[in-house]
């Protein structure tokens, strides 16, 4: 009978630190980008949110000839705030067509506590949205006051 020598198989303690330092040194690549992404997913349903506020409070000035109050737009408001993701909501009324909608938004992944998404109608009836957050994450329509 022959016997087959076994030959010892597997990875060295050198090799497996080599591969996770090279998984380490791709991770930290990809994480701010990861971060962004998070960040821009979280503030989805805060935009489509806005969206609701904005196009409610127009329905309300072309019904009422004014602008609303926080009380009024609240109450025509059958949707919910995102949950865990808005703060707090100010209306602010400039005059019968104007007025301003502040979101204040919460801490979260890419987002600090207290940034905003103010949406503010002009004469026109057109809303312009401005934020405090960085350029990298504020949503596409939202101008950001980042220096």
């Amino acid at each position: 009978m022959i016997q087959i020598p076994s030959s010892k198989k597997g990875f060295t303690l050198i090799e497996l630190m080599v591969v996770i330092a090279i998984i380490s040194i791709l991770a930290s690549f990809t994480a701010p980008s990861f971060k962004r992404h998070i960040a821009k997913a979280n503030l989805v349903d805060v935009v489509l949110y806005a969206s609701t506020v904005t196009g409610t409070a127009d329905e309300y000035i072309m019904a009422n000839a004014d602008f609303p109050t926080a009380e009024a737009l609240e109450s025509l408001l059958d949707s919910q705030v995102p949950e865990g993701k808005v703060l707090s909501t100010s209306v602010t009324r400039i005059d019968k067509e104007q007025g301003l909608i502040i979101f204040n938004l919460k801490d979260a992944i890419g987002i600090d506590e207290g940034a905003t998404l103010t949406y503010s109608r002009n004469t026109q009836g057109v809303w312009q949205c401005q934020t405090t957050l960085a350029t990298n994450v504020a949503p596409d329509n939202c101008q950001s006051s980042e220096v």
